[in-house]
């Protein structure tokens, strides 16, 4: 039975919307805050677990990586909240002769101006007599290298991404810290062109320790799980891709905020622009993006009423083809990717 593409999408979104009414309760913080890369992903309310196709899967679910078949690089910057924090993203990924993908990528986040206060008298009691006052100004800093590597399995992907991480308080306090991303994805029903995903970030728990204390924290998983759909609508020369997924932070286990949703929508025309909106746990958000083939540059907003706006610009660029001798088992290259050129004498 062949099903409508436009049917597909609006039962979709429908069930999307129901979902999302159930966690409209739930209202906290942006999950953006602890975000990867890529403005497509942001503007698409972070529902990019099952919509990874592209080098920016390292920091989603490194599996999708698998789905790339030529040299990637992104770069992305960020100034979040109005301006308060900045967020650089840097990344590589290339396929490889083994049939699989490998990836690298840095995370920054840094904040500058942080004071430091102390009362006027330290030994004497707040009063309107012993104020406080700025003692110093410090920056900070939090660093994080990722590696990764995706393959196949059989219709299956997974892909594991081990991290690094640095952070610093001005230059007395630093930390260190070792982690793991892992995920998986696929097509459960060959014939209906909507792909699941799953990832489990820090998955066996990031530990940071602090240098000069010796003081340990830990960073608790966080469980993705997400559909998406791409559809493609011949008439309009377009295709539409809605995507939903829910997030379960083990940091806050059994409490209402441990729930998190994020819906997200991409319509494309002619595979060159791009048109996005989505709710990430409540914020909306909205983006676009011009694919100029190898380059494609992406922008996302999102606000946030007591956290400021967030603005993320990201650019991706594409060169090199892989031999698909090389990677027979390689699942068909996403929409945007370039073909292989077709040498005179095939």
């Amino acid at each position: 039975m062949k099903i409508s593409a436009k049917i597909l999408s609006a039962t979709f979104l429908i069930m999307s919307l129901a979902v999302s009414t159930v966690f409209a309760n739930n209202a906290r913080y942006s999950s953006e805050s602890m975000s990867g890369g890529g403005a497509r992903a942001l503007a698409m309310g972070s529902a990019y677990t099952a919509l990874t196709d592209d080098v920016w899967s390292l920091f989603w679910n490194p599996s999708g990586l698998i789905l790339i078949n030529s040299q990637q690089a992104g770069g992305m910057h960020s100034e979040r909240f109005d301006g308060v924090v900045d967020y650089d993203v840097a990344v590589y990924a290339t396929p490889r002769p083994d049939n699989s993908v490998w990836s690298a990528g840095m995370i920054r986040l840094g904040v500058t101006g942080i004071h430091f206060t102390k009362l006027e008298d330290p030994n004497s009691p707040h009063s309107e007599v012993n104020r406080v006052e700025i003692d110093h100004t410090v920056n900070d800093g939090e660093y994080t290298f990722f590696a990764g590597i995706a393959r196949n399995y059989r219709q299956w992907r997974w892909g594991l991404a081990p991290k690094l991480l640095f952070r610093h308080l001005g230059s007395d306090h630093r930390a260190y810290g070792l982690g793991i991303d892992v995920g998986g994805g696929g097509r459960p029903l060959p014939n209906i062109p909507v792909e699941a995903g799953l990832t489990i970030r820090d998955m066996l728990g990031t530990v940071l320790v602090w240098e000069q204390t010796g003081r340990k924290e830990v960073i608790p998983p966080t469980l993705r799980a997400g559909l998406a759909g791409n559809f493609l609508l011949p008439r309009l020369e377009a295709r539409i891709s809605p995507a939903i997924d829910v997030s379960y932070r083990f940091e806050v286990l059994g409490d209402s905020d441990a729930l998190g949703l994020h819906i997200g929508l991409e319509y494309m025309v002619k595979n060159i622009v791009a048109l996005r909106a989505g709710s990430d746990d409540g914020t909306l958000t909205v983006g676009g993006g011009l694919n100029f083939k190898p380059v494609s540059i992406d922008y996302a907003y999102a606000g946030h009423s007591d956290l400021g706006d967030t603005h993320r610009i990201s650019i991706t660029t594409r060169w090199g083809i892989t031999l698909p001798t090389l990677r027979e088992d390689a699942p068909e290259p996403a929409v945007d990717s370039p073909e292989p050129e077709q040498s005179p004498d095939e």
